[in-house]
């Protein structure tokens, strides 16, 4: 197959074909509101990329980037439903993490991943950290377990740098507020 990488910026059809696949792949639980994902790209918050193949999206990934604190999340990343189980999913997170080493200045690469997929990633080069990780779920108070998974180019991750980047992915990433439970929660479990 012959797929092309499309950057998603002022692509409206690109960006709409790519959130079907993320309707039909996230609970609304853990989906982010579209029109907020549309402004972190156009902000340059989001770095999103559609994987093509004959004029079709077949998946996408998204990457949150801080350079403030020097990492990329890999946030969202999803294959149209007809071919999961295919490959297309490696091939988007390969992808993703040979951006990460060539075009970012990043230190830090992190998914947040459920523990089938944290299979695939771990194949992939991520390492599970070793700390118990929620989620905040978006339509509620209420989170979900996940693994927290790292790749890094150079410095290694210490709890001060993490516990600033689980505070941004918390509040920027979720929109929580600094003294949400769930976020004190799970930087309680930093620290410990």
């Amino acid at each position: 197959m012959s797929y092309k990488y499309t950057t998603i910026d002022n692509n409206s059809q690109l960006f709409k074909k790519s959130m079907q696949i993320y309707r039909d792949s996230f609970e609304p639980s853990q989906r982010e509101d579209e029109m907020t994902i549309l402004k972190n790209i156009t902000s340059n918050n989001y770095k999103m990329f559609s994987l093509v193949e004959k004029g079709k999206v077949i998946g996408f990934y998204i990457l949150d980037i801080s350079e403030k604190l020097n990492y990329a999340l890999l946030t969202f990343l999803a294959v149209k439903k007809s071919l999961r189980g295919k490959g297309v999913g490696s091939q988007l997170s390969l992808h993703a993490i040979n951006y990460f080493h060539k075009s970012l200045p990043s230190q830090y690469l992190l998914i947040e991943a459920e523990s089938r997929q944290a299979k695939l990633y771990a194949k992939l080069g991520f390492k599970i950290l070793d700390i118990d990780y929620n989620i905040p779920k978006f339509d509620s108070e209420k989170s979900l377990p996940m693994h927290l998974m790292l790749i890094t180019k150079d410095l290694p991750l210490d709890a001060i740098t993490l516990t600033s980047i689980i505070k941004d992915i918390f509040c920027r990433g979720y929109s929580l507020s600094e003294n949400d439970p769930r976020l004190e929660e799970q930087l309680t479990k930093i620290i410990n």
